[in-house]
Parts: C-alpha cells; sequence; structure tokens
C-alpha cells in the first residue's frame, strides 16, 4: 500500500515534467505559426508528431489553453486559436500607452550603434517562405523595440513590452507574406534613431506612436483582407 503513493507521485513528477518540455515545443511552433491559427491538433497527433505518449501533451495542451494559445472543444480535440482583431487591439493598445513614453525617456540614452546594428539586419529582410528567416527577422524587429525599452531605464516596462512583443509574434508572421508593405514603414526606425541620438525626447515619442500606429493598421489590413499563414513543414 505505502509503495503505490509513491510510484504515482513519481509518474505524474516525470509526465510534468516532460509535460513541461512539450509544452515548450508546442508553444514554439504554434507562436511560429507550424500550427495555423484555427488547425485541430488532437492528442494523438501531438504525441505521434513529438515522440511522446498522450499524457504529457496532455498536460502541455492545458497549459496553452490557459495561455489561451489552444482551445478545448468537448469531444472534439483542441484547435489553435484564432488570432483575433479584439486580440491585437488590445495589445497594440498597451504597447501604444508604453512604447512611445519610453522612446522619450530613452532619448540621448540609447545604444545609438546597437540600434543601427540592428536595423541593418531589419533591412536586410526575410526570404519569403523560409521559417528560419522569418524567425530571425521578427526576432532582430522584437530586439530593436525592446533596446529602445530597456534605455529607458525600467526593467519592469522591459519585461512588460518584451511580453506584449512575444504575444504578437504569430501577427508578425502574418506581415512576413506582406514584406513589400512592411518596408514602407521602415523609414519609422531610421526616423527614431536619429530622434534618440539627438536626444530629442518629443520626437522620439512621436516616430514611435507613428510607428506602431503604421504597425497596427497593416496587421489588421492583413487580418481583414484574410491572409492566413500557410502550413511550414
Amino acid at each position: 500500500m505505502a509503495s503505490r503513493p509513491r510510484g504515482k507521485r513519481k509518474v505524474t513528477a516525470a509526465t510534468s515534467s516532460l509535460g513541461e518540455e512539450i509544452y515548450r515545443r508546442i508553444r514554439r511552433d504554434i507562436v511560429g505559426c507550424v500550427f495555423v491559427p484555427g488547425e485541430s491538433c488532437s492528442e494523438s497527433q501531438l504525441a505521434e508528431l513529438y515522440g511522446v505518449g498522450k499524457a504529457p501533451v496532455r498536460w502541455a495542451l492545458a497549459a496553452l489553453s490557459r495561455e489561451r494559445l489552444v482551445i478545448a472543444r468537448p469531444r472534439q480535440g483542441h484547435t489553435v486559436a484564432p488570432i483575433s482583431i479584439e486580440s491585437l487591439n488590445e495589445v497594440f493598445g498597451v504597447r501604444l500607452i508604453l512604447e512611445p513614453a519610453a522612446a522619450r525617456q530613452a532619448a540621448g540614452r540609447a545604444d545609438i550603434a546597437l540600434l543601427n546594428q540592428l536595423q541593418d539586419r531589419i533591412t536586410a529582410g526575410i526570404r519569403a517562405g523560409d521559417r528560419r528567416s522569418e524567425r530571425r527577422w521578427i526576432e532582430v524587429n522584437n530586439a530593436f523595440h525592446i533596446e529602445i525599452t530597456r534605455a529607458a531605464g525600467n526593467e519592469r516596462l522591459t519585461q512588460i513590452v518584451a511580453a506584449l512583443l512575444e504575444e504578437s509574434q504569430r501577427t508578425m508572421h502574418l506581415l512576413t507574406f506582406i514584406i513589400e508593405r512592411v518596408k514602407s514603414i521602415g523609414g519609422d526606425h531610421r526616423d527614431l534613431i536619429e530622434a534618440l541620438d539627438r536626444g530629442d525626447g518629443a520626437a522620439a515619442e512621436r516616430v514611435a506612436r507613428r510607428h506602431l500606429e503604421n504597425s497596427r493598421r497593416l496587421m489588421m489590413d492583413a487580418l481583414l483582407s484574410g491572409a492566413t499563414v500557410p502550413r511550414r513543414i
């Protein structure tokens, strides 16, 4: 009798540990649009895909459901959560409050050499349909925004903005399919760097707000036009 509970705890701990690993892998693939918004994903399919049993997959899906990255449907399995206009507006609404103010505070304090390096990598662009290229482009773009926020000198603010950028990653993948239109707002980054370099906080705040509004408009247009991210295998 005594050995049975101990065994049960051991299995539960192992399942939890493996579940955390599978959670991270599935989450990465959802954020990277390997699984596209609205796609069905059953426990059996995921277990086979990741080479594990159903228990850790079930654990991972429960965690992803709490994050609203997947939707559990009784007797139908799970589906990858759609990218909604409501969530897009919520994320950009918060970013528009935080990032322009951070840009003002970062004026005269930001690492201009680093920002120029990041912008050069962003300008280099991406190769359409190349997952690694798309992922690098998004990572560098996020790093640019985080670096400006970090220069404002508030670590908690930096963490919040980083979390918002991560939440936006799935939508960012939509932009990789309208890259020519994305280039139209690329000048915002250069204008922002110039304002930061000359210590003009008001201009930095103004350009940061314009850039975010342009980005939101592009993403909104992509969603409203029915743009989708094709399945990457």
